[in-house]
């Protein structure tokens, strides 16, 4: 009898406390990009560049911040296919575009990201280009990295893929816990060098990266960065 009272106090609790519902990245931007890109257009065309950037933030704050990412597959640049279902740890989706110079610095400090945390974080490379383009640009990378690419004339990316282009452009950066949710947005993103810094101070910012992911709130100033 006691049993049974206790499977019935369980499910009670269960109906009264219903498990909440996850809420995704590519259904967050289908319901907000629209209003959000016709506000911040209108800002930018004002000059209003500071405005645009707390729209972004209140897009981000509001809706994006912590929704999930579907799983999916993408093609890889040297064969195979990467599926996200095989990510078991916290990374970054950093998409890329042929037309965009990537410039050779922030490949060297992207390889040197990938041996520092390997097995601590993923770094993918999502080109948006044909498989040649990709593999010509992806040469230098080091094979930690994982690089993908969709070539958007086959019209093969689907619903969840495309958000990550069609939201704010190449190049981006997007974090992820090792939840698969989304921790931080980078645009335009970039990884600046400075030839005058020593060994030390590179690893520094290194350790700010992983701080980045880890803690879920990176500072403003740090070695990802967003152009102005």
């Amino acid at each position: 009898m006691r049993v049974y009272l206790n499977i019935l106090m369980f499910g009670c609790m269960f109906i009264a406390f219903p498990q909440q519902q996850k809420i995704y990245f590519d259904s967050q931007i289908s319901k907000h990009l629209k209003t959000y890109k016709a506000k911040s257009d209108m800002a930018i065309q004002n000059g209003d560049k500071e405005y645009a950037e707390l729209l972004f933030d209140s897009l981000f704050n509001s809706h994006l911040k912590n929704s999930f990412i579907r799983d999916f597959s993408l093609k890889k640049v040297k064969g195979g296919k990467f599926q996200t279902t095989n990510i078991d740890k916290p990374f970054l989706l950093i998409t890329k575009s042929s037309w965009e110079q990537i410039k050779p610095e922030e490949i060297i400090e992207i390889n040197k990201m990938s041996r520092m945390y390997k097995g601590q974080i993923d770094i993918i490379i999502l080109f948006w280009d044909s498989k040649d383009k990709a593999r010509s640009i992806s040469k230098d990378y080091s094979s930690n990295v994982i690089l993908t690419y969709i070539d958007e004339r086959d019209n093969n990316a689907n619903h969840i893929i495309k958000p990550f282009k069609h939201s704010f452009g190449a190049p981006a950066c997007f974090f992820f816990s090792e939840e698969k949710q989304l921790l931080k947005i980078e645009k335009k993103f970039t990884i600046s060098y400075d030839n005058t810094r020593s060994e030390v101070a590179l690893n520094k910012i290194h350790e700010k990266i992983k701080w980045m992911l880890f803690k879920d709130e990176p500072p403003r100033i740090g070695f990802i960065s967003t152009i102005k």
